[in-house]
């Protein structure tokens, strides 16, 4: 649409400055009138209002029998329109089937925005999805987006919301990520309140990774402190297996830091 356009304006921008040679002058003052008035005509109908164009393709996708091709449909109508008219964009979102795959990509989206222009209105947005599965996407995204400037309030949104268990393994490393460079030890701290599982081993690896380097006597003194014998083995391996990534004089140096008993345990 936008190359007819251009043709038909440069086409138009020609004829305004050609000059009439023709005896006939006034004749042919009238053809080009009648030239420019079809011309503007078509020009009318081709730059067709696109919240008109936009409604007819939900419109459209909605009448498609094919629950794959209809989802796809409408979350394409949705992206085009997320700019353009946000009505339109709402209505083709609200007909998307619940936890499909195009909602939840199309809720990635929404959140990751909405979160960059106020985060407590996405927080509250979130909690009017339908499932919970959405509203754990949804967290999940705005738990990350806020972690940058402040990982304890993403910590707490996580900590206070039922996300999924794979939300959850992506937001928490994901914010122990942030936090764990402004603070390794209260990162360690919120780590270690999860249960067992990917999440947990996933944020302790982040927190071993981060600290050893900077603070190896830090390190092992939180590694020492945990009394729970599961969360123990677990920050134990993952100290060993980065320090089995490290070049002996590194691993030796770090090892300096830790106590006889502490050096006998994290030898391989």
């Amino acid at each position: 649409m936008i190359r007819s356009l251009i043709s038909i304006l440069f086409g138009l921008s020609l004829l305004s400055c050609d000059k009439p040679n023709s005896a006939d002058a006034e004749n042919d003052q009238k053809i080009s009138a009648d030239s420019a008035s079809n011309r503007k005509y078509a020009l009318r109908k081709q730059a067709r209002d696109p919240s008109e164009e936009l409604r007819s393709q939900r419109e459209a996708a909605g009448k498609i029998k094919s629950l794959t091709e209809r989802e796809k449909a409408l979350a394409e109508v949705v992206w085009n329109a997320i700019e353009i008219d946000p009505d339109i964009a709402h209505e083709a979102f609200q007909q998307l089937s619940s936890d499909s795959p195009e909602k939840i990509r199309l809720i990635r989206h929404y959140a990751m925005r909405f979160a960059e222009q106020d985060p407590l209105k996405a927080e509250e947005w979130a909690k009017t999805l339908e499932t919970e599965q959405e509203t754990a996407v949804a967290v999940g995204q705005i738990a990350i987006h806020i972690a940058e400037a402040d990982p304890e309030r993403a910590a707490n949104l996580i900590s206070d919301s039922n996300l999924t268990e794979r939300e959850l393994d992506m937001a928490v490393v994901q914010v122990i990520q942030r936090w764990v460079v402004k603070s390794e030890s209260d990162a360690a701290a919120w780590v270690v309140q999860f249960s067992p599982g990917a999440a947990r081993e996933a944020g302790i690896q982040v927190v071993a990774a981060r600290w050893l380097p900077r603070d190896p006597k830090a390190a092992f003194e939180w590694l020492e402190s945990i009394k729970d014998n599961e969360l123990r083995k677990e920050t134990l391996s993952a100290m060993r297996n980065i320090m089995l990534q490290q070049s002996e004089k590194v691993s030796q140096t770090w090892l300096s830091h830790a106590s006889a008993e502490l050096q006998s345990e994290l030898s391989p």
